[in-house]
């Protein structure tokens, strides 16, 4: 492969660092950036910690990118480079294997699913907080048996600054620390105090408790990050941002009746708060039932409206949704344009496939994909257009799925489209999880 001057340069800066973070905006070229950067520092003995779509993504990288070869594999064993999951990190066997060896470098692709040392996953590879955060016990942390750190992520900051904690506090706490005005914040209650916005909310008649609903003191938080983190957006290097559009939905008036009716039994107040403080909790459990119902009633329009688009011209449409009854109802009803489908029961090697039919294949001119199962490492440039069936209740998954098909070498506006019956309680969320998104592209910014 052939870097783009972006990747020689942001490799650089990795390879300046023992502990860093490339936020670099999705399809910018971040895998083969870090192969680039680990093969100027000389690094051989690799881990690489990604999701489980990903581990292919990275075996395939490690054939087309580095300047000098090493072996390679999907699991824990003998070769220089080792590829393994999330999940793959908290399975006892697996953890102890990986911590009986010592590698140049530990790479953490997609680094946000660290964000909470509440998780399993964060304890393995940045270790176990203690005293509330004020020391992080990292004997048995991942961490500790590479001598570089690397973690990559367009999405770093999911849902609030908080979730910057762990990382920080792990691989560099130094940057918490006392310095000119800046408090210590290097416990977990005084980052939160500092960082954070909480709101109580009462869950029963004698407890409540404390939810996120914003960000406070940005601009310094940003400070402490300055140097350690890359943040590349795709406008930098020459890739078109998607426009955002709604696309309202006419159905029958039974259908609509029944989305009404339905609709009418919740309390607006109340999930629009859930919306506002990223309860996704209270969301689904409130909107879950409505949005497979909305989804169903609204395929036969979204059908229609996509037959339309296809017949007058567009080449290739990516349609996302939630609920796998969702994507079977579509398929069958856009049997005749050959739909590709990726969900969470597609293998690795399916999912490469449909990748690959979807991409050369003029006659599979619609790619359907569940929202958690497509929404990272695959490439959907081959069209231009994507509609979203139903909507995620986390912006920086539905932010993620978008850009799957944005590319470098995509000419053409890519068009994000959100369907919604109008009128629907779909708007004012969507508008709610959006100004929450805002307070995080303020710390990235």
């Amino acid at each position: 492969m052939i870097p783009y001057p972006h990747q020689i340069a942001d490799g650089r800066w990795l390879a300046e660092r023992s502990a860093a973070l490339n936020a670099a905006d999705c399809r910018t070229g971040k895998t083969g950036t870090a192969i680039i950067a680990a093969d100027m520092i000389l690094a051989v003995r690799i881990l690489v910690v990604t999701t489980a779509s990903g581990r292919a993504v990275w075996r395939k990288a490690f054939e087309q990118w580095p300047a000098f070869p090493r072996s390679v594999m999907i699991g824990v064993g003998a070769a220089d480079v080792q590829i393994v999951s999330w999940a793959g990190v908290t399975q006892a066997e697996q953890r102890a294997a990986l911590l009986k060896q010592r590698f140049d470098l530990l790479i953490l692709d997609e680094s946000h699913y660290a964000k909470s040392f509440e998780a399993a996953r964060t304890c393995a590879v940045y270790g176990d907080p203690r005293s509330a955060g004020d020391e992080v016990a990292a004997a048995t942390a991942l961490r500790t048996r590479a001598a570089v750190v690397w973690c990559l992520s367009a999405t770093p900051l999911p849902n609030s600054p908080a979730d910057a904690y762990p990382m920080m506090r792990s691989l560099c706490p130094e940057r918490l620390a006392a310095r000119g005005d800046m408090p210590d914040v290097l416990s977990h209650a005084a980052f939160m105090d500092r960082y954070v916005i909480t709101r109580p909310k009462r869950i029963s008649r004698f407890r409540s408790i404390d939810v996120v609903v914003g960000g406070q003191n940005l601009e310094e938080l940003r400070t402490r990050l300055d140097g350690f983190v890359n943040r590349r957006t795709q406008a930098d290097v020459g890739i078109r941002a998607p426009i955002y559009e709604t696309l309202p939905l006419l159905v029958g008036k039974k259908a609509l009746d029944r989305a009404i009716l339905a609709e009418s039994s919740l309390d607006r107040r109340k999930i629009l708060n859930a919306a506002a403080t990223g309860d996704t909790k209270e969301l689904e459990m409130s909107l879950g039932p409505l949005r497979r119902l909305t989804g169903a009633i609204k395929v036969p329009a979204i059908a229609e409206a996509a037959a339309e688009e296809l017949a007058n011209g567009l080449d290739k449409l990516v349609i996302m949704a939630w609920h796998t009854e969702v994507l079977d109802e579509l398929q069958d009803a856009l049997q005749r344009y050959s739909p590709v489908r990726l969900d969470g029961s597609t293998s690795v090697k399916e999912r490469e496939r449909a990748e690959h039919v979807f991409r050369t294949d003029r006659f599979a001119r619609v790619f359907l994909g569940q929202i958690q199962a497509a929404a990272e490492a695959i490439d959907l440039s081959s069209s231009s257009t994507l509609w979203f069936a139903e909507v995620s209740f986390v912006p920086a998954m539905m932010g993620q799925a978008s850009k799957r098909i944005t590319n470098v070498n995509q000419k053409r506006q890519p068009f994000v489209k959100v369907c919604v019956l109008a009128g629907s309680v779909d708007e004012p969320i969507q508008a709610a999880l959006l100004r929450k998104w805002a307070t995080i592209r303020e710390v990235l910014k």
